[in-house]
């Protein structure tokens, strides 16, 4: 129903901002990502989603078209809803979040709060074949040292030589922690996917 919204910022609250467009304000549910890039009096354009139930029409705006695919994909798992799905994407970032699910590392949702270990297996098993490896690399902004990127890394390269994914992520994460580079993983992945 409507792709993205353009008008002034008049309002901004923990999670939410109001836009005003052709003198319509649309209250708009959004991420600390997205509310540390806008500001107040500002002109901006946020990329919409609408969720439409039986009692309520609330609209999802994001600063980033990747926020917004995200968001689609994490209520798309059964018991994840908008309010946790913002709360994920208000925690980690979209780069932080792909790898975390590509390296099916369930320790990086526990700084979310209400994501507990079932929902983050649940999250891990429902979007691994959904999250493209590259997009991860790409989007990660993981600081310095970017152990993160290392790993998408090493799975991106198994799965090039043929591994599916679930393989190539398990040996991934079986040997991140006992090597310092991508190649290095790679060997070690290989090695234990082989032995």
């Amino acid at each position: 129903m409507y792709d993205y919204i353009k008008g002034e910022v008049i309002e901004t609250g923990k999670d939410y901002a109001v836009v005003e467009t052709h003198g319509v304000g649309y209250f708009i549910n959004t991420t600390a990502h997205t509310l540390a890039k806008i500001n107040q009096g500002e002109t901006v354009k946020l990329c919409c989603q609408i969720i439409v139930r039986e009692d309520s029409h609330t609209l999802y705006g994001f600063a980033l078209p990747e926020e917004k695919s995200m968001f689609v994909k994490l209520i798309s798992v059964s018991g994840v809803g908008p309010k946790v799905a913002l709360a994920i994407l208000s925690a980690m970032s979209v780069g932080e979040l792909a790898t975390a699910i590509i390296t099916s590392d369930e320790g990086a949702f526990q700084k979310v709060s209400g994501v507990g270990k079932k929902t983050a297996a649940r999250l891990i098993i429902d979007l691994a074949e959904k999250i493209d490896t590259s997009e991860a690399i790409k989007m990660s902004d993981v600081a310095a040292g970017g152990s993160a990127d290392k790993e998408a890394e090493a799975v991106a390269a198994l799965v090039s030589l043929g591994y599916n994914r679930s393989e190539a992520v398990r040996a991934v994460s079986s040997v991140k922690n006992l090597a310092d580079t991508a190649e290095d993983i790679i060997l070690m992945a290989l090695k234990r996917i082989g032995g």
